[in-house]
């Protein structure tokens, strides 16, 4: 699968989470740094994200990822 169609995958996974919760989804990047494969997801929401609101999303996103498994890399 190509990096545009994993980015494409989680930014609808990961906007379905922001949407319930009312915040925004703002970049999703899958990237490779210093040799290795990052999946990285930027939200916000009016007033300033917090690092619970992170957390929530993160967890949400990553029971997702594991049932769905779009990214076959480690």
């Amino acid at each position: 699968m190509k990096k545009s169609e994993i980015v494409d995958r989680v930014e609808k996974m990961v906007t379905a989470i922001t949407d319930e919760k009312g915040y925004e989804t703002v970049d999703v990047e899958y990237v490779k740094e210093a040799g290795q494969f990052y999946l990285r997801v930027v939200v916000d929401k009016e007033g300033g994200i917090s690092l619970s609101d992170c957390e929530v999303v993160s967890r949400e996103l990553s029971e997702i990822l594991d049932k769905k498994d779009p990214i076959k890399d480690n």
